[in-house]
């Protein structure tokens, strides 16, 4: 099968399609993952990769399949399944158990050493601009077999965890790394992927025998980022999730004073919505920013004309299904952008915003990545800024962001639920 139908895309359920040969990657596939064939009653497909022989001739293009079974998905219960196969083959790996050790030393040693670990890659169908960042900014310590909870109601293991100093009365997950050899567990990394508010770095030691496996060769591999999505296949791959895109895009000085701020607009029950006003506050304090200043909340509720129609702006950014959600309400988050590259206040906000966003509550989240910014044209789910330029006469216009960043965890769950079949490995 050549064509896919993706699930669940920014312009909405169901509306956009991809070609197998504009798949870059397994973990490209993983991004856009869930897919479904494009005729109903539609099904869960899996992406195979192209193969080649040994003198690098193509012998299998790349493609979709369904996989066989036609039962409805059972999201948890895929996921533990998954889950558990991926403990007893990792336990049973004695590559795994040393690169692990290897990747946990290392990331140990820069800590210690008060040297970052900087990770980027770039996204070219969400921004002009790279994303980068520093896995250990803000860190306290590093440990390996951290249970980690998901929105979808499972827990894994993460392999080697970095942690924050406690915020409230736990520590903050800053970032992960995951070891992959042979089997990929294509439908629990991709629903980690879509719940998990830090970096998840997975480093790839497919093939590679113990003697490989060196201080010398961890170090490489966790600088050996990925340099772009569309790059295609790397032994090292970040996962991020699009709520923090705005946290590690890098964009230029071209917004002025109005860009060192953004905002997030987040539709969500009345009673969540209220929790995260709370939560935010608090969190605010706990990291040290001052309400006013460096951050502001408050909700934005349909009772003037202004209002309403302050309301209706925010859920045209946001997109398609916002009245489904709260059609009298949403809540408007403005943040200061990091001052800095060791802003580790700022930095500690926005992922804990974004766990709250994606783990405590249910919320469709939509950004401005500018205050005061008028949303002209309905129709592109990203962001372009245009800015006159005198010497050519003409406008440049480069795009920044998406507008729709998060999808509540409970249309995920009922999209999954409506679907038949099961993701897997697709090698």
């Amino acid at each position: 099968m050549n064509e896919a139908l993706i699930a669940l895309s920014r312009s909405g359920i169901m509306k956009r399609t991809v070609l197998a040969r504009d798949i870059t990657s397994r973990e490209h596939a993983r991004k856009l993952w869930p897919l479904v064939t494009p005729s109903a009653p539609h099904q869960l497909l899996t992406y195979v990769s192209p193969a080649f022989n040994e003198d690098d001739a193509l012998i299998r293009r790349g493609h979709f399949r369904t996989l066989p079974g036609g039962h409805p998905i059972d999201v948890a219960a895929h996921f533990d399944k998954e889950e558990a196969e991926r403990s007893r083959s990792v336990s049973e790996s004695a590559e795994h158990a040393c690169a692990k050790e290897l990747i946990a030393a290392a990331l140990a040693n820069r800590l210690k050493s008060k040297r970052g670990m900087p990770w980027s890659f770039a996204d070219s169908e969400a921004s002009d601009f790279h994303l980068s960042g520093n896995l250990l900014l803000g860190a306290e310590s590093v440990s390996t077999e951290m249970t980690v909870r998901t929105a979808f109601g499972s827990s894994y293991r993460l392999d080697v965890g970095i942690l924050s100093k406690p915020i409230g009365k736990k520590p903050l997950v800053l970032g992960g790394i995951e070891i992959e050899r042979g089997h990929a567990f294509d439908g629990r990394k991709a629903l980690i992927a879509k719940s998990q508010a830090f970096p998840l770095i997975s480093v790839d030691i497919t093939g590679m025998a113990l003697d490989e496996l060196t201080p010398q060769w961890a170090n490489q591999a966790l600088t050996a980022t990925t340099a772009s999505h569309s790059e295609g296949r790397r032994s090292t791959f970040v996962y991020l999730h699009d709520l923090l895109y705005p946290l590690y895009v890098q964009l230029p000085p071209m917004l002025g004073e109005s860009g060192k701020s953004h905002q997030f607009l987040v539709f969500a029950s009345d009673a969540e919505l209220e929790r995260l006003l709370a939560w935010t506050k608090r969190l605010a304090v706990s990291v040290g920013l001052r309400e006013s200043q460096d951050f502001s909340i408050a909700p934005v509720r349909a009772k003037s004309e202004q209002s309403e129609k302050m309301l209706l702006n925010a859920g045209e950014v946001v997109g398609p299904g916002w009245k489904e959600i709260n059609s009298g309400q949403c809540l408007r988050i403005t943040v200061r952008r990091p001052k800095s590259l060791l802003d580790v206040p700022t930095h500690l906000f926005h992922l804990t915003l974004a766990k709250l966003l994606l783990i405590n509550t249910d919320s469709l989240v939509g950004y401005k990545y500018q205050n005061g910014i008028y949303n002209d044209d309905l129709g592109d789910d990203v962001w372009v800024h245009s800015k006159w330029v005198p010497e050519t006469k003409s406008y440049s216009r480069r795009r920044i962001l998406p507008k729709r960043l998060a999808e509540p965890h409970s249309t995920i769950l009922a999209l999954l639920q409506g679907l038949s079949g099961a993701g897997g490995d697709g090698r």
